[in-house]
């Protein structure tokens, strides 16, 4: 029987109680694999962090991450800016340094917490064995690596959507006044991580309304209530964070960024099947397309056979199509990788009776345990040790940034300045500043003999002439430029003023 005292009471009473529960319901031998998996998924993840940095994290954190906490805040110039994460980079840097494994340390954090919360959330809601296997899909899906590993808010989005679910699930089941305030902070996290975070929360409040409607009749006006008090939570509490970006730039920013050109149905039909076929290709290159088609036969036979995945299925579609058309924008694979977890629980699900049918009429003696154990070692194998590799090599990483910041920093001296292209600019930038150096102060024309480093993107249609141009002097001025090194996707040239 439940206690009946204060709803924040009940809910660490109910946290205890789970956690007991769990971990009297669970051998140890599962307890290993649960541990060894979240690891495996972690070091995944870890080698993926350490790849050189790419152009859009460079651009993002020099943009945003360097400026003042009243900047980083309001600032929303460019959709790159997640601002809780570029907020949490900004101290993780400060930490432990301007380098790759700082600036992606967020992600990184919030792309392995995810996972035990997955479980928890499959366990929940079915049982420990789609549970298992869900978790040996996403910590070895290439893809969820791939973002989990570099420095933007998906991860961070996934993390405390996950969050609000697991917490829905609680306030669904025991009617908690506490719980729901909580789910709702949870999702503005969420939104403030990534705005198009908005659509996995639009499912969350749509699955918890089904789940009410479909269990209770008495007490579903006092729950329908409590659930309207968190969604005002939810909206309250996103409004405050993003209101210093819409005081400067207008709400209208977030969802319709003036940077990303005209948003009309016209265009929306017609970039809406690249954008499918995008999506397939972000998820499919990595495990191939026979492992993705398997992947959603078992997503229609989960959907076939349980009604919860059903509800869930539905909450997804209706939280995302309708305000996709709205908005008249398809996004990117990116922003739909959140749905990605729910396929996993789809897989999961149709395999756990595949197992199950094989068990019955071929195998009697392969029991649970073993079979799901198998099963679950041969996803994770299967996912990430082919598509690791595909992902790092069509991620765009920039080893000559860094190499071209060691270059500058060991032969400039200080009559002399730097000149770069709008390419190279904030990956070179990002590097400098690891080795204690400002880009912005090398600029301007050197003094009379000293060198104009010039950094260009010849594959960029980039000319040293330009660059110069670009950095508001003229070629006249130099001397002709000598190369000082050449690398595939960057030179550095040289010209000594006049």
């Amino acid at each position: 029987m439940k206690p009946q005292g204060k709803a924040g009471e009940r809910f660490r009473t109910d946290l205890k109680d789970v956690i007991a529960r769990y971990g009297k319901q669970t051998s140890p031998a599962h307890k290993r694999f649960f541990w060894s998996l979240i690891l495996a998924g972690a070091a995944l993840r870890a080698w993926l962090v350490w790849q050189p940095i790419t152009h859009d994290e460079a651009a993002a954190y020099m943009a945003f991450a360097t400026q003042d906490i009243r900047g980083l805040l309001s600032d929303y110039s460019l959709p790159g800016n997640h601002i809780f994460h570029t907020l949490l980079s900004k101290w993780s840097t400060g930490l432990f340094g301007s380098n790759v494994v700082g600036l992606r340390l967020p992600a990184f954090v919030a792309g392995v917490a995810v996972l035990p919360v997955f479980y928890l959330l499959v366990r929940s809601l079915f049982n420990r064995y789609i549970a298992l296997m869900a978790l040996a899909m996403a910590a070895g899906f290439p893809p969820l690596a791939e973002l989990s590993a570099m420095a933007h808010g998906y991860s961070l989005s996934w993390l405390f959507l996950m969050l609000s679910f697991v917490l829905a699930r609680h306030f669904v089941r025991e009617n908690n006044g506490f719980t729901v305030i909580l789910m709702g902070v949870a999702g503005a996290l969420a939104m403030w991580s990534q705005p198009t975070a908005m659509f996995g929360m639009i499912m969350v409040y749509l699955w918890t309304l089904f789940s009410m409607l479909t269990k209770y009749d008495r007490s579903l006006a006092e729950r329908l209530a409590l659930l309207g008090a968190g969604l005002l939570v939810f909206l309250l509490v996103s409004v405050l964070l993003y209101l210093p970006v819409v005081i400067d730039h207008g709400a209208d920013q977030l969802f319709r960024h003036a940077s990303e050109g005209e948003r009309n149905w016209r265009t929306f039909t017609a970039g809406y099947p690249d954008k499918v076929l995008e999506l397939w290709m972000w998820i499919a290159d990595p495990v191939g397309w026979v492992v993705a088609v398997l992947g959603f036969i078992g997503l229609f036979q989960a959907t076939y056979v349980s009604a919860k995945y059903r509800t869930l299925l539905i909450a997804l579609a209706l939280g995302a199509i309708p305000l996709s058309l709205v908005l008249a924008d398809a996004g990117d694979p990116w922003q739909w990788s959140y749905t990605v977890f729910f396929f996993m629980i789809g897989g999961a699900i149709g395999l756990f009776y595949l197992l199950k049918s094989i068990q019955d009429k071929l195998l009697p003696r392969l029991g649970k345990r073993t079979r799901t154990n198998w099963a679950a070692l041969v996803l994770f194998l299967g996912f990430s040790i082919p598509g690791s590799t595909v992902v790092r090599n069509r991620v765009n990483h920039l080893p000559e940034a860094a190499a071209c910041a060691q270059e500058l920093v060991s032969g400039m001296h200080p009559i002399d300045r730097l000149c770069m292209d709008a390419f190279w600019e904030a990956p070179v930038a990002f590097e400098l500043r690891g080795r204690g150096v400002d880009a912005a102060s090398l600029t301007g024309r050197p003094e009379h003999g000293g060198l104009l480093f010039i950094v260009w993107n010849d594959q960029k249609g980039a000319t040293p002439d330009l660059a110069i141009m670009r950095c508001d002097l003229h070629i006249r001025d130099f001397e002709t430029p000598n190369v000082v090194r050449d690398w595939p996707r960057m030179e550095i040239f040289a010209a000594r003023s006049r």
